[in-house]
């Protein structure tokens, strides 16, 4: 039987042929494609991906990344796991080499999902759930222990405490609604910390009275700290100092207390052996050379579990202030 397509029927069916190629184009656009390399000018071991993923370390290639192709899509490359520390945006294309980022990368996750989502407010992640703006989280910060003294309240993310003029000075909070990220440092920096629902008197080492910003995350990136956390646990340590290395990371193995600045950490037996370091008096300068020389960093008061660009790299150290 010979089938006679008529005007109108030709017309729809063109029609719909559009709309699948249509749609067969927007998922292509939407189907992203990264691949890291271990070395420079996409040499050396190379790993693809398609989907966000939120530890390097799992897939063998935390803080290897030397180069990197984008093929569609665009990507957050960050220093730190679930997308926090020193983050970057790549969009297709061909990135030789990764200046400030060389063997420092460990999260990667898809960004540019055409809905308005822009790496540097991360509050509007649509992916984060009650996480964003304007949809009800709640915090409010007090100066004192109890939620006593001075208060500020805030229902979106604040990257400068200075700008509400709470800088530094919160010890307790209360959180009516969401979970709530505070750092010791500007930008979400430093020390930082996820809180859920309730009352909070104890904010722990690194954020008792030096909070300097916060901002909403999403249940799942409480959990990712609760399970690092978990994983890591550590005693108590019998050792005192002002500040403490450890040889691995997440603060565990013998670790060496200094009270005093130590310009080679050969003399230590701990040269290029730090791999996470708890402060627990004054401000301290680590430096990848003896003699505080080389790449430098000051750190202050805190946990860090994690020393992404300076891991096994630490040769000296001061105390500044």
């Amino acid at each position: 039987m010979e089938l006679i397509m008529t005007g109108p029927f030709k017309h729809a069916l063109a029609c719909a042929a559009t709309l699948l190629l249509s749609l067969g184009a927007h998922a292509s656009a939407h189907a992203g494609d990264i691949t890291l390399f271990e070395d420079v000018e996409f040499r050396g071991r190379a790993v693809n991906l398609r989907e966000t993923t939120d530890d390097l370390s799992r897939i063998g290639f935390n803080d290897k990344t030397s180069s990197i192709l984008v093929r569609s899509g665009t990507w957050d490359v960050c220093t730190d796991s679930g997308f926090r520390g020193n983050c970057k945006t790549l969009g297709p294309g061909e990135y030789r080499s990764m200046p400030g980022m060389n063997d420092a990368i460990t999260s990667v996750r898809e960004s540019g999902r055409g809905d308005g989502y822009n790496p540097a407010r991360p509050g509007r992640d649509p992916d984060r759930g009650n996480g964003g703006y304007g949809r009800g989280g709640t915090l409010e910060v007090y100066s004192g222990a109890g939620q006593n003294g001075g208060s500020a309240r805030l229902n979106r993310d604040t990257d400068d405490f200075v700008s509400i003029g709470f800088n530094d000075r919160t010890s307790s909070i209360v959180i009516h609604n969401g979970y709530w990220q505070l750092c010791s440092d500007s930008n979400y920096q430093g020390t930082c910390r996820i809180f859920g629902p309730g009352r909070h008197d104890d904010l722990g080492r690194g954020l008792d009275g030096r909070v300097s910003s916060a901002r909403m995350v999403d249940e799942r990136e409480a959990r990712r700290q609760q399970q690092y956390e978990n994983q890591y646990q550590q005693p108590q340590y019998q050792q005192r100092g002002a500040v403490l290395l450890f040889p691995e990371a997440g603060m565990r193995g013998e670790p060496l207390a200094l009270d005093r600045n130590a310009d080679d950490l050969v003399r230590y037996n701990f040269n290029d052996r730090a791999s996470s370091i708890i402060v627990n008096e004054g401000q301290w300068e680590v430096c990848s050379d003896s003699n505080f020389r080389g790449r430098c960093e000051v750190i202050g008061p805190g946990e860090y579990g994690r020393l992404s660009g300076m891991e096994n790299q630490i040769s000296s150290l001061r105390r500044v202030r």
